[in-house]
């Protein structure tokens, strides 16, 4: 199906993604949410359609497109079903004045942002859909809960993660570093559902890891809220790459993200993390982090180390 329209999912520093409402007069969904976009004029590549919008709808110029994170279809009030590419963009201008489309748009907002990250910190951006269709609220959500590092883009696991997840985890070096058996497809998918769960539930979880370079993924990584070493609802940080990245020091890219965004968007006061007696890959990236060894403690099927890091 040829691509119909385009979306720019434009982010502050706090990561809030910009959305604006559409005038109760226009005639396609009139009164909502929306982030900024349209359709393609003839002639035009997606970019430029996405530049061309951008300036329109805001009076910012778009200066980098950092991922395609979206391609999906809808069928607005007119009947007419439209594909939509949606892009994680960088634009230039002032952020804290943008500039409405008279007639097209009538007021703007951020959404997301530090400890406003569940599902429900979202539900807003529902007004006026009167079809119940959450699937923007549910893209702006993802480009609010990912986060850039220099070398790396990392996006909220959730259901669309499966085969990434089952690619790291039926590897066998990974299996035999983390002490468990290869993942199956099902397992990777029943994981990949509760990961996402779990994004909705606390704002907080996993990301998969894609290169900025090639936009592969590479690995995956990040927080969860679970009982760690016998204590309930602790912030645990953990990762996992792809055998042919390791030594690169992704993984120490990744875990500086978890801790960053546990202290700075969480305001969390400590954070854990913990591995096999015999990782010594993993102890030594906890290490760089400036995590401190606590202990050891009996997980499972082996010995594990325990490390933790206080807010300061």
């Amino acid at each position: 199906m040829d691509i119909d329209c385009v979306g720019a999912l434009i982010r502050d520093p706090a990561g809030r993604v910009y959305v604006h409402r559409r005038t109760a007069e226009r005639r396609l969904l009139p009164g909502t949410w929306d982030v900024v976009g349209g359709h393609l004029e003839a002639g035009e590549s997606p970019e430029q359609a996405l530049a061309r919008e951008i300036e329109e709808e805001t009076g910012w110029r778009l200066s980098r497109v950092e991922a395609q994170i979206a391609d999906w279809e809808w069928t607005g009030d007119d009947g007419r079903h439209r594909r939509e590419l949606d892009y994680l963009v960088e634009v230039d201008g002032d952020l804290a004045a943008p500039r409405l489309e008279e007639g097209k748009h009538d007021a703007s907002g951020w959404a997301g942002g530090p400890g406003a990250l569940r599902a429900s910190d979202f539900d807003w951006l529902m007004e006026g859909r009167t079809d119940g269709d959450r699937r923007l609220a549910e893209l702006i959500a993802r480009a609010a809960r990912t986060r850039l590092t220099e070398r790396l883009r990392l996006e909220p696991a959730g259901p669309r993660s499966a085969v990434h997840l089952w690619r790291i985890h039926s590897r066998p070096e990974v299996a035999r570093a983390y002490g468990e058996e290869p993942w199956t497809p099902a397992h990777a998918a029943g994981t990949a559902a509760a990961w996402g769960d779990a994004w909705d539930a606390d704002g907080v979880h996993k990301w998969i890891a894609y290169s900025r370079a090639t936009g592969r993924p590479v690995g995956r990584g990040g927080l969860s809220v679970r009982e760690v070493a016998g204590v309930p609802g602790r912030l645990e940080l953990g990762w996992a790459l792809l055998p042919e990245v390791w030594g690169r020091g992704l993984a120490t890219e990744i875990g500086a993200a978890g801790l960053d965004f546990a202290f700075r968007d969480l305001g969390a006061q400590e954070v854990v993390a913990f591995t096999d007696v015999a990782n010594t890959r993993s102890t030594a990236v906890m290490e760089r982090l400036g995590m401190r060894r606590e202990g050891e403690f009996d997980d499972g099927p082996y010995r594990a180390v325990l490390y933790s890091r206080r807010r300061v």
